[in-house]
């Protein structure tokens, strides 16, 4: 990871908490930096390969590290396309986009593939659009966890 990066990344391993890297969205301006050439692999890459190196003991023991990584699920091929290891990351994986944004429960296989049983899905704006009543917030979040459920 970055020199900018290190102090939050040593604090939350020191602390046995975790910090997320924004490492590949589906933002308009994305791709302009995070699939730009960083000495031979993506920005996205270097990101995801960082944070390999920072989980490699836990991914020894079988677990997921403390340097989880946002992936917009709506990022389609990008992460086949730029050679993402995610799996090999062991990094949980936030993916914000489910819902609202456009992608389906079905869409996390094929842009997680193999990685998918680490993604937190996000999907607070179809949950918090079924509100204000808390029964229906209560319902929609049962429906959307069955749903992530069902497709991973």
């Amino acid at each position: 990871m970055t020199t900018a990066t290190r102090p939050a990344l040593d604090l939350a391993a020191a602390t046995g908490r975790g910090v997320f890297v924004l490492a590949l969205t589906s933002n308009p301006e994305g791709p302009e930096v995070q699939h730009a050439d960083a000495g031979g692999r993506s920005v996205a890459a270097s990101v995801v390969a960082g944070a390999a190196s920072d989980n490699a003991d836990a991914c020894a023991r079988g677990e997921l590290g403390h340097v989880g990584l946002v992936v917009g699920a709506t990022v389609g091929d990008a992460v086949a396309r730029l050679g993402l290891d995610l799996v090999g990351s062991a990094a949980p994986l936030l993916a914000p986009g489910l819902g609202a944004q456009g992608a389906g429960p079905g869409d996390l296989r094929s842009v997680f593939g193999d990685a998918a049983r680490n993604v937190l899905p996000n999907v607070s704006r179809s949950v918090l659009a079924a509100g204000p009543s808390v029964p229906a917030l209560v319902a929609a979040a049962s429906r959307e966890a069955e749903a992530v459920r069902r497709a991973v």
